[in-house]
């Protein structure tokens, strides 16, 4: 198996090696190089010719070694070129050295100059030199130029390819199609955050819509406390809760119960007619009931009143003396029966279902504002940044944002309307009659 590996690898290189024995034939002699060079660009800039005939020496070496060195190079090449294409590769690299050994010094006119600044003097000669000799090699008008002039059509296009101007086209080629891909890539990552922004900010001006309807429906809640003060107005807040009492003497007691009955089938679902377990229908029921109170008190002044009380857990009879406690707003100083004290037993007791009457929807107004709120900020972040992961997230939060708030103000509200009442109504039996 490894030995078959081994062999692939080799036909492989080979088949990369391009040029074959017959081709080194058509290498020119370096004398010849330099005869060809020199009738061609005569008239060229000095330190010009030399340079081009050091990068054409450098260029024929390189082509041998790409030629039978493959992948692997030097190495590859001192393993499988033959003894011909070494003898010339060494020829042209000791026409190279040689050239550049030769090379004149840097001229005083042209010292401390940049190359691009010496390369526009045109009398530099050194710069005009590594000018030619590294276009020789890098441009591939060039290379075909000594492919065409030295080989025959079938080892042309063999001899351009292991050139180092080719090697760097094909790397040119490869960045240039790499630059697209990722100008490609980031254009449509531009077009998808664009298309984000659009998203985010047409959901935003959706959300801030019923952002600004909450806002008015608050003002208009605040601005409406206080102002009719001939009805009893729901507070919103535990300050703003007046508690007043009336005392007076029982005139009559209605009581009686009400049963609610809730019945809950479970159950009972397909039972194949082959298999031995069946599930029962199971029927739970449920029975609740609720005590339902009300006293008829004429008062001091004489004014007779009725009160309604659910579950109030108190005993009352007729003739005794009761202080009934009123809990509303601090505007209106009205409101509704909340508790009951017993002068006659010294017993007190509230209702504090009637927390629920005298509680405020406005928290929940307020805590769906900061539900939206929460739910546009998140879609404000995808808006500036031009992503989409922030909004979906931000608009579950801001449901359950104002789901919490809701529900924590409410019973917040509800717990200290019941806390003070029954401060208030505790103190109510050692109160002067």
């Amino acid at each position: 198996m490894s030995v078959a590996v081994i062999l692939l690898m080799a036909i492989s290189q080979v088949w990369a090696a391009g040029p074959d024995a017959e081709s080194l034939q058509y290498y020119p002699d370096v004398r010849q190089v330099r005869a060809d060079v020199e009738s061609t660009y005569r008239d060229g800039r000095p330190g010009e010719v030399d340079g081009r005939i050091a990068g054409q020496y450098l260029l024929l070496a390189e082509v041998l070694e790409g030629s039978w060195g493959g992948e692997l190079g030097a190495i590859g090449f001192e393993r499988r070129a033959p003894a011909e294409a070494k003898r010339l590769r060494t020829q042209y690299l000791k026409a190279y050295a040689s050239a550049q050994e030769s090379l004149p010094e840097l001229q005083p006119e042209c010292s401390g100059l940049t190359l691009a600044e010496q390369a526009a003097k045109r009398i530099c000669v050194r710069a005009n030199f590594m000018e030619v000799r590294s276009s020789q090699e890098s441009d591939i008008a060039q290379v075909r130029q000594v492919a065409e002039r030295y080989f025959p059509p079938q080892y042309r296009d063999a001899f351009v390819a292991h050139s180092f101007a080719a090697k760097l086209g094909e790397e040119r080629s490869a960045q240039e199609a790499q630059r697209q891909q990722n100008n490609a890539r980031l254009e449509y990552q531009r077009e998808e955050a664009m298309f984000r922004r659009i998203a985010a900010g047409i959901l935003l001006a959706v959300l801030s819509v019923p952002l600004a309807i909450l806002a008015l429906l608050m003002g208009r809640a605040r601005r409406s406390w206080g102002r009719n003060t001939g009805s009893f107005n729901r507070i919103a807040s535990v300050e703003d809760m007046h508690l007043f009492d009336i005392v007076g003497q029982v005139v009559d007691v209605q009581r009686h119960a009400k049963t609610h009955v809730t019945t809950t089938t479970t159950g009972g679902g397909y039972v194949h007619q082959d298999s031995w377990h069946a599930q029962p229908v199971s029927t739970t029921t449920t029975i609740r009931s609720t005590d339902h109170l009300a006293l008829f008190v004429r008062t001091d002044e004489g004014r007779e009143l009725r009160e309604s009380f659910v579950d109030l857990g108190i005993g009352v009879r007729t003739g005794n003396r009761v202080r009934i406690v009123y809990a509303g707003d601090r505007w209106s100083r009205s409101g509704v029966a909340v508790a009951v004290a017993n002068l006659d037993t010294g017993d007190v007791a509230i209702e504090r279902g009637q927390a629920g009457r005298i509680a405020s929807p406005y928290c929940l107004l307020r805590a769906a504002f900061w539900g939206v709120m929460v739910a546009m900020a998140g879609t404000f972040v995808d808006m500036m940044t031009g992503v989409f992961v922030f909004t979906l997230p931000g608009l579950g939060l801001g449901a359950v944002a104002a789901v919490a708030l809701a529900l924590a103000w409410q019973a917040s509200l509800r717990a200290g309307i019941n806390g003070q009442t029954a401060h208030y109504a505790a103190a109510l039996p050692a109160r002067p009659r």
